[in-house]
């Protein structure tokens, strides 16, 4: 195969899957040549059906085929070694900010990101963001893609949460080597304990604002124009209140909870149109009753959603015949909340663009520090 044209390897093998090509890099030269190349792995992106895979975060990591045949199958041990130094002094579960394209962006208490492939299990930290001011009590965070520059990038937004613009607001390009300060005024307050989400090439919060009463409104960071946007809700979603988002189908979702105290799901059909908002199913049942149920709309398996309840539990939903079906996935002997994001199999590279100088004294350096290395335990589904 090796002796076939350019163009003809590379339209065999980027139709192979992660594994497959994992393999192949270790035992051909050529090969591991071509499929490191960006051009390689924006392709095989193109081509590569997309089957969510899940990310959970207690006080360790694991990952979740959820496509298996009973979406309960045991999990398996898979050691990540991440140096030790940016994780040893977080005293508590590593929080899962966003995903995009097979990269997970994580934060780590108390100034830690770090860009992680869980598929090759290839990982870069990025440089400490700062410390805020003493007022900026909140910090928000977001992982998001840049087609215009064709790069990642994350922002790091440190508020007081008054609403009125008394923020710092620190991005990070993915070919940088540094953050730099954005001037921009957060337009609103934010509850922090709703997980953003990335929809076309914006992050977006749940937050409150405006006259008393205040309302809901969905805050948006744009990645490209670095600035901040508010997406339009419609009719009495404000009355009502939004309890969650999510993104299902490449579509902005919420969560509201009617007098009846049933939950519905909106979907955003026509990004930022305020008239293609429709109702796409409702959750009725014990999830829905109690007030103070929390509930963040996962992805979907099939023909159900897949929610999380409360940080606890996974709940598989079915809108046809409404009945859920809760999954027993949690790490044994974990009792504390976990976090869940969707991500999908990919090659690529948390590193992006960086010439291979750059890469290759980054290897040694990493080389350096393997005597302070530590396990970060994942625990994998294999189908």
């Amino acid at each position: 195969m090796e002796n076939l044209p350019l163009e003809l390897n590379t339209n065999i093998l980027t139709r192979l899957p992660v594994k497959t090509l994992g393999q192949l890099k270790c035992v051909s030269k050529p090969f591991k040549t071509l499929i490191t190349t960006h051009h390689f792995s924006k392709t095989h992106l193109t081509k590569t059906p997309f089957k969510p895979q899940l990310l959970l975060s207690t006080s360790t990591l694991h990952t979740l085929n959820i496509f298996h045949q009973n979406h309960q199958s045991p999990p398996q041990p898979l050691p990540l070694q991440i140096p030790s130094y940016p994780f040893n002094l977080c005293g508590e579960a590593i929080q899962l900010v966003g995903s995009c394209n097979g990269l997970v962006c994580l934060y780590c208490p108390p100034n830690t990101y770090c860009l992680l492939n869980p598929t090759t299990r290839e990982f870069r930290v990025l440089p400490d963001p700062g410390r805020f001011p003493g007022d900026a009590r909140i910090r928000l965070s977001g992982f998001g893609y840049v087609e215009k520059c064709d790069d990642y990038m994350v922002v790091s937004i440190g508020t007081d949460n008054t609403g009125v613009g008394n923020s710092v607001i620190r991005v990070y390009p993915g070919r940088g080597d540094s953050w730099k300060t954005v001037v921009a005024r957060v337009p609103f307050r934010v509850f922090p304990w709703v997980k953003p989400v990335y929809v076309n090439g914006v992050v977006h919060w749940l937050g409150f604002g405006g006259k008393f009463p205040p309302s809901n409104k969905i805050m948006g960071f744009d990645f490209a124009k670095e600035e901040f946007r508010v997406l339009p809700l419609s009719g009495d979603m404000n009355e009502r209140g939004v309890k969650a988002l999510g993104v299902l189908g490449g579509c902005v979702c919420v969560l509201l909870r009617d007098r009846a105290l049933v939950l519905e799901m909106w979907m955003m059909m026509e990004y930022g149109d305020r008239e293609s908002w429709i109702r796409t199913l409702s959750i009725g049942g014990s999830y829905s009753t109690d007030p103070i149920t929390y509930i963040f709309p996962i992805c979907y398996v099939e023909e159900k959603v897949l929610l999380l309840v409360d940080n606890e539990t996974l709940v598989l939903y079915d809108p046809v015949v409404r009945v859920t079906e809760c999954l027993a996935v949690k790490p044994r002997g974990r009792e504390n909340t976990m976090d869940v994001i969707v991500y999908e199999e990919s090659i690529v590279s948390p590193y992006g663009y960086i010439c291979q100088d750059h890469l290759d004294r980054r290897n040694v350096a990493v080389k350096q520090k393997e005597r302070y290395a530590t396990s970060l335990t994942f625990t994998i589904t294999l189908c």
